[in-house]
């Protein structure tokens, strides 16, 4: 029985330990920040140029602005997904702004050039900065969010809490909560984790056109996960198309070039 007892206690202390190391890394497994800024003039984008904000409490954010050429043209406020910088997406911005349509893209806190650190009430509210910021030039009919991976949940938050013309999410989560339970059943996941990102509880606040891209064959987020989200919408707010084959992150010349103008121009 006592060696029973020292196993038993062993086998608590390890289980204690790798929950906690688990809490104080929780930010490192989730926030794969880019290292550097990359100037978006070096990436040759036409009409690409580097900007500056300031956030709400003074933190200096960078990020990457393709201005529209057209009156009529929408302009996309992109957020990009847990890893790398915005140079990851130079072609997809390439391609969204190419028809004359601009972008706005933040480099999340942490991420490169943008000074603080990531975190999801950092990021929401960062979020709404880069909107006012957008928003001083362009109508909110002319607005439209663009959530990436894990911008699909900043994204759906901020659309329940401004005007815009429609959100587009590509492989949206149902809740980051809910990945990581299904990643870490051995855990409390619900007591350890502190950013949750709720996207199936912000999706019921917005009031605006949802369209949703996602990959078959996508590991990461199971596309199970955006259909689960689009039953939480209101009714007859979201379009969601599946790309037979792709993974995680559908790229964007292998439907959506095309997809999302369909969408936002069904809207008119």
């Amino acid at each position: 029985m006592k060696r029973l007892s020292r196993y038993l206690a062993l086998a608590v202390a390890l289980y204690g330990a790798a929950a906690l190391y688990m809490w104080h890394q929780q930010r490192v497994f989730l926030y794969r920040q880019a290292p550097v800024f990359i100037p978006a003039q070096s990436q040759m984008i036409p009409r690409g140029e580097d900007i500056r904000l300031t956030a709400q409490d003074g933190t200096m954010l960078r990020g990457w602005r393709i201005p529209a050429t057209r009156a009529d043209a929408i302009t996309y406020l992109y957020f990009h997904g847990n890893a790398d910088g915005l140079n990851a997406r130079t072609e997809r911005f390439k391609l969204m702004s190419a028809n004359g349509d601009g972008v706005l893209a933040l480099s999340y806190r942490g991420y490169g050039g943008s000074g603080g650190q990531p975190t999801e009430a950092n990021l929401h509210a960062d979020a709404l900065a880069a909107y006012r910021h957008l928003a001083r030039e362009v109508p909110p009919e002319q607005i439209v969010i663009f959530g990436e991976s894990l911008g699909t949940g900043i994204a759906l938050k901020l659309a329940g809490a401004v005007q815009s013309r429609a959100v587009v999410l590509d492989s949206p989560y149902l809740s980051v909560l809910s990945r990581a339970q299904d990643s870490y059943p051995w855990l409390p996941v619900s007591l350890l984790l502190e950013d949750t990102f709720r996207s199936d509880i912000f999706i019921r606040t917005v009031k605006v056109p949802v369209l949703i891209l996602h990959g078959t064959l996508d590991w990461v987020i199971p596309a199970s996960d955006s259909e689960k989200l689009a039953a939480l919408a209101p009714a007859g707010l979201v379009t969601r198309k599946l790309y037979l084959g792709e993974a995680h992150v559908v790229p964007y010349d292998a439907g959506p070039v095309r997809d999302v103008p369909d969408f936002l121009n069904a809207l008119k």
